[in-house]
């Protein structure tokens, strides 16, 4: 499958105004997946080597993707508002992939920062059927924000994370698993070798997604 000749520019309105993003669809009728990226306001966006490489082992499983740039990121309009705002930019985002696919179920991905205004979203919204969690900073507080208001997993929730990530270890990200298993499934994958954003490890990491997601033979 040419997956280049899938993907098209879209825009959208977001709260702070028009959002940028880019929409494929293999044409396989399963539920779309909105992947955020990590912190637009350290260079972050939906051009990271990770976004694409999740949106590659997606497109190839058969799922439509929108990926998408939070306000103020390439030619999103708005600025970066801390953290909360951007919650409401994945609503926008949301809705905008049902709409293309007409589809009411979604997958959620977010890497590093995404994975926090993610699961933030995910939680209230009650329709996301996967959570794809990547590079979770869990064991610092940037900018103050933790993940503690996780009490469950928004879904059924694949963590993907470098075992040598500065900004979550193992031991944390063990932690949060155990703690959220109370709640429903969550499992982890490990990517050895690997740093917060998978440098050198991107292979390894399309397979840690394919085979959490049970995606082996896609």
């Amino acid at each position: 499958m040419d997956s280049a000749r899938t993907v098209a520019s879209v825009s959208f309105a977001g709260p702070a105004g028009s959002l940028e993003g880019l929409w494929s669809d293999p044409g396989r009728g399963l539920p779309p997946a909105v992947i955020c990226h990590p912190h637009p306001a350290h260079g972050g966006t939906m051009h990271s080597k990770v976004v694409h490489t999740v949106y590659r082992v997606l497109h190839q499983a058969g799922h439509p993707t929108l990926r998408f740039n939070f306000r103020g990121a390439g030619r999103s309009e708005g600025s970066f508002s801390g953290w909360d705002g951007e919650v409401e930019d994945v609503a926008a985002a949301a809705a905008c992939a049902r709409e293309h696919a007409r589809a009411t179920a979604l997958w959620l991905a977010g890497f590093s920062f995404g994975s926090w205004v993610g699961a933030r979203w995910a939680l209230r919204d009650g329709q996301v059927e996967r959570f794809i969690g990547l590079g979770m900073p869990v064991s610092v507080d940037i900018d103050r924000r933790t993940f503690d208001f996780l009490d469950r997993p928004p879904a059924p929730m694949l963590i993907v994370q470098g075992d040598r990530d500065q900004y979550g270890s193992r031991e944390a990200i063990l932690a949060l698993a155990e703690r959220l298993r109370a709640g429903g499934q969550v499992e982890v994958r490990f990517v050895e070798h690997a740093d917060h954003f998978f440098t050198g490890r991107l292979t390894q990491l399309a397979a840690a997604l394919r085979g959490g997601l049970g995606l082996e033979g896609a």
